[in-house]
């Protein structure tokens, strides 16, 4: 039996061992890392590779009413929590679900940006700028 949550389809490989899931309601991208491999919403497809480095997930969302959420195993979730947390997003833990705001200034679609928001210190990144007069200014 197919189970259709949305009008964006699961890669052929995909479809054949999620247990009918054949749709669902975000753009997906297939990611391969640490040896895992799966279909995920492509907002979240720069993230995933660096959650698998630390934990094992079973589902996810780039946006489902503004927040966008992660199921890690239970004992693996407090890794992913973790990993979260260095990267500033706002983790809500609720049995293996974490939930956080989606952010607006971290792209969790590119995994480049991912891995510089946890190079720097608390997962932030800052810009600045030399303005007319030679001082440096945040932009």
């Amino acid at each position: 039996m197919a189970v259709v949550l949305g009008p964006y389809p699961l890669c052929v490989a995909c479809r054949k061992v999620n247990g009918g899931l054949v749709a669902v309601r975000h753009r997906q991208v297939h990611v391969r890392a640490h040896g895992r491999q799966s279909c995920v919403d492509r907002g979240l497809a720069g993230l995933i590779p660096h959650l698998w480095a630390v934990c094992e997930t079973r589902s996810c969302c780039e946006d489902d009413g503004g927040a966008a959420y992660v199921y890690a195993t239970l004992d693996t979730v407090d890794a992913a929590e973790e990993l979260l947390t260095q990267l500033g997003l706002q983790v809500t833990k609720t049995e293996g679900a974490l939930t956080f705001p989606v952010p607006r200034s971290l792209n969790l679609h590119d995994a480049e940006s991912v891995r510089r928001a946890l190079e720097q210190p608390h997962g932030r990144t800052s810009r600045w700028r030399v303005d007319g007069t030679g001082r440096f200014e945040p932009t």
